[in-house]
């Protein structure tokens, strides 16, 4: 059998099982924790089946992702305490174009390329690394939250679909994560 035939019949059965395996849905909890960092040779329906879940929960968990990862990037795991969903994220979409960049894209809507992170966690590990075609979240207006007796950053980044990464990042004054009090305004958009 030719090298051509060989590769057409592996795409051919790479479109079947993806199919099937994409048929299914449901927010399965994941054994591997809020992130997985993806391995060199590891595939989509390999972390799926590793982390106790599904490839389309974690597409759903990572808008923009497709079928195909690479080594360094980061995935948000459904169930593993962050799970923004498909309507949490607040926001517009933007399709990249070809020639953009974070920067770009950050002048031209009046907004930040922190921002921009904070709001596709997808490109935490590639933010220079974007390409044509690929769907980003921009970020809203920004919103602040009073901090409520018994609020931790990790509630309230819960509560607003973030990380508290992600409420680091908009807050520098917050130094101590573990440390906020009560009355105190913080960003969480």
């Amino acid at each position: 059998m030719s090298h051509k035939k060989i590769y057409q019949l592996f795409v051919l059965i790479a479109i079947v099982v993806t199919t099937f395996a994409g048929t299914t849905s449901g927010y399965a909890w994941s054994g591997c924790g809020s992130t997985y960092t993806v391995q060199w040779g590891d595939t989509l329906s390999g972390i799926a089946a590793k982390c106790g879940t599904t490839m389309q929960a974690i597409r759903t968990a990572n808008p923009g992702l497709w079928y195909w990862v690479f080594a360094g990037q980061t995935l948000i795991m459904p169930g593993g305490g962050y799970y923004p969903g498909p309507s949490v994220t607040p926001g517009r979409q933007y399709v990249i174009q070809w020639g953009d960049t974070l920067a770009k894209i950050a002048a031209r809507y009046g907004t930040s390329v922190s921002a921009i992170l904070a709001v596709n966690p997808q490109l935490a590990n590639r933010p220079s690394w974007i390409y044509a075609g690929e769907v980003i979240t921009l970020p809203a207006a920004p919103t602040y939250y009073t901090v409520q007796r018994g609020d931790t950053l990790r509630i309230i980044a819960a509560r607003y679909g973030t990380t508290v990464y992600g409420l680091q990042s908009l807050n520098p004054q917050i130094w101590n994560p573990n440390i906020i009090y009560v009355g105190q305004v913080i960003r969480v958009w």
